[in-house]
């Protein structure tokens, strides 16, 4: 969810991070590094309006260490995300920890936990089709927890 924030540079992003309280885990570093290159190539900022923009969204993420997330909320996350998508390990665990929903853009991710029972888990399409319901009350349902505070994934 943060790559495609921060390659889009787009306000309303802005505007959901000042409105919502987001958690990642510190293992984000190492994945913006990773995919730096593709995300500066793709953005749609020029590079210093693309500097702020970086800095103002990760004003409004708190980054948890990973060491605060307990040896059994991390292997109730493995267990789950082992044959699905081992490298989103770290975020499960954390929304798992915290017992917070986990925002997500992965599809595949989000279908592969709830097949195995844990719901704790919103997609970003999920989220926005919620809020753009005009009869919604913004209120969680067993479907779509609250994205008030959560974990997110790329």
């Amino acid at each position: 969810m943060l790559f495609s924030f921060l390659i889009s540079g787009r306000d309303t992003h802005l505007k959901f991070l000042a409105d919502n309280r987001i958690f990642t885990t510190d293992f984000v570093f190492e994945e913006l590094q990773l995919h730096q290159e593709v995300i500066s190539q793709r953005t749609k900022l020029l590079p210093d309006k693309f500097q702020q923009f970086v800095l103002t969204v990760f004003e409004r993420v708190t980054v948890v260490p990973n060491l605060l997330t307990s040896t059994q909320s991390y292997y109730q996350a493995f267990m789950l995300c082992r044959d699905i998508d081992p490298k989103d390990t770290d975020y499960v665990a954390l929304s798992i920890q915290l017992d917070i929903p986990l925002l997500t853009r992965d599809k595949p991710l989000a279908d592969g936990l709830r097949t195995k029972s844990f719901k704790n888990i919103i997609t970003l399409e999920e989220l926005f089709r919620q809020l753009d319901e005009p009869d919604s009350t913004n209120q969680p349902n067993e479907h779509y927890p609250s994205p008030r505070t959560s974990p997110s994934t790329d």
